[in-house]
């Protein structure tokens, strides 16, 4: 299955459930070959055995945001169905640099994961669908781009149809927030 790299800006404290959700992970994993070591088995088949284990009882964490991020996109706000994107808004999808979106003071870390292109294609679908019509409603106003300078009043504007936006990121922090491993637990 081919799989696609998707940027992601998560909160702080949701990098944090994963990173802990990982070493937990991790010594899971380790006291289980020692167990089964202790059990008489050699080193090097417990690991596979462990290897074997792994996708069922500790998945990789890009699977587990993939998972949140299905639960997320079957919502009823997300799920469609959509019309396929073009040539043209898979290309402008392509471009780097970040959807314009209004500063709610949160601190977002950047995090990369390899999804299912289906997943990815389906992410990616939803978010541009959804976003349409507040993107144009920005371009026709003029208010994004580089070098401009906005009144008070324009910014506000920008911020109001900002906020109906809903780029990947967005949709990740959400599926994490609803769906993703809990940093207290």
């Amino acid at each position: 299955m081919e799989k696609v790299s998707v940027t992601a800006w998560i909160t702080a404290s949701q990098a944090g459930a994963l990173s802990l959700l990982d070493k937990r992970r991790r010594v899971e994993e380790k006291e289980t070959v020692q167990q089964l070591v202790a059990s008489g088995l050699r080193r090097d088949e417990a690991r596979v055995q462990v290897a074997r284990m792994r996708p069922e009882h500790w998945p990789a964490l890009e699977v587990v945001v993939g998972e949140a991020v299905r639960r997320r996109l079957a919502e009823e706000d997300l799920a469609g169905p959509w019309a396929p994107l073009t040539a043209a808004e898979l290309d402008r999808l392509m471009l780097s640099g970040r959807w314009p979106g209004a500063s709610e003071g949160i601190t977002l870390v950047q995090r990369n994961y390899r999804f299912p292109s289906d997943l990815a294609l389906q992410l990616r679908t939803a978010s541009w669908r959804v976003s349409e019509r507040p993107l144009a409603r920005l371009y026709e106003l003029g208010l994004v781009g580089s070098g401009l300078r906005l009144t008070q009043e324009q910014k506000a504007r920008r911020d109001d149809l900002a906020r109906l936006l809903y780029p990947p990121a967005r949709i990740i922090r959400e599926a994490l927030a609803a769906y993703g491993p809990r940093s207290n637990g």
